[in-house]
C-alpha cells in the first residue's frame, strides 16, 4: 500500500553488459480509475551506445489489455516516436509513426504493449506454469521455470523465474506482492543485457506522461486556433462578394 497522497510506484534499475555499466532505467505506474498508466525512461550508455527511450502505456487494471502505447527514441543520429491506438469499441488497432505514416489493422485479441506484458507476469498466478500474452505481430509465451533465490541490491529475494518465448529472455518476479521484476536478462543477437532492479520507490508524479499531455494539449490549441482563422477568413470572403 502506498502513503496517503502518493499513487506512483517507482522501480528503479541499473543496465548491464557482460557486468559493465550500460545506463539506467526507471518503471512508473500509477492506477487512473479502470486503467493503469505506466511509463518507462531508459538511458542507455556504454557497450549499447548512447541513446534514450521513453515508453507510455495505457492499459485496463483488470486484464492488462493495451488501451494506448506511445514510443520516442533519440540518439545522437535521429529522433523517432510512434503511438498505438488499440479501440477494440471500433475493432480497430490504429498505428501513427511521427509525420503522415499511418496504418489501421483488425483489433483481434486483447493485445498487449511491452509494458503491460510485465505487468501479466507480475499478476500471474504462483501456480501458473505457461503465461500466453497477445501482443501485435507475434505472441509471447512465457514459461515458468520455477522458484529460485536471487541476490538483489535489496537483499535476497525468493523470485519466480520464466523464460519467454520468441527471444529467449528471462524475467525473475519477486514472490512477495508487489511483485517486482527484480532481473530481466534480455537476449540480444551479439550480447545479453541485464536490468537489475537497485531500488523501489514511490512518488506523486509521472514526468513522462504529463509531458505526453501538455503536447497534446498544445497541438490541439494550435488546431483550433487555424480553425478560427479560417472561419474568420470564410467569412470575410462571403461578406465581400
Amino acid at each position: 500500500m502506498l502513503p496517503f497522497g502518493v499513487s506512483v510506484e517507482v522501480h528503479t534499475y541499473r543496465l548491464e553488459v557482460r557486468g559493465a555499466a550500460a545506463g539506467r532505467h526507471v518503471l512508473r505506474q500509477e492506477r487512473d480509475g479502470r486503467n493503469v498508466h505506466l511509463e518507462a525512461e531508459t538511458r542507455f550508455e556504454g557497450a549499447l551506445g548512447r541513446a534514450e527511450v521513453t515508453q507510455l502505456s495505457r492499459c485496463t487494471f483488470d486484464h492488462n489489455a493495451s488501451v494506448a502505447f506511445v514510443e520516442h527514441h533519440k540518439d545522437p543520429q535521429s529522433t523517432r516516436s510512434f503511438r498505438i491506438d488499440f479501440d477494440d469499441e471500433q475493432g480497430l488497432v490504429r498505428m501513427q509513426r511521427e509525420g503522415d505514416d499511418s496504418a489501421e489493422v483488425p483489433y483481434l485479441l486483447p493485445y498487449r504493449d511491452p509494458l503491460s506484458m510485465m505487468r501479466d507476469l507480475r499478476d500471474a498466478a504462483p501456480d501458473r506454469t505457461r503465461v500466453w500474452i497477445p501482443m501485435l505481430g507475434k505472441s509471447v509465451l512465457a514459461r515458468a521455470l520455477g522458484e529460485v533465490e536471487l541476490d538483489t541490491a535489496l537483499g535476497t529475494r525468493r523470485a519466480r523465474s520464466y523464460l519467454l518465448h520468441p527471444g529467449g529472455s528471462r524475467v525473475w518476479i519477486d514472490v512477495r506482492p508487489p511483485h517486482a521484476i527484480l532481473r530481466l536478462a534480455q537476449a540480444t543477437p551479439e550480447q545479453t543485457l541485464d536490468v537489475l532492479l537497485v531500488s523501489v520507490g514511490s512518488d506523486t508524479r509521472m514526468p513522462a506522461w504529463e509531458t505526453l499531455e501538455a503536447e497534446v494539449g498544445r497541438k490541439d490549441a494550435k488546431k483550433r486556433r487555424r480553425r478560427r482563422r479560417r472561419g474568420r477568413g470564410g467569412r470575410r470572403g462571403r461578406s465581400g462578394g
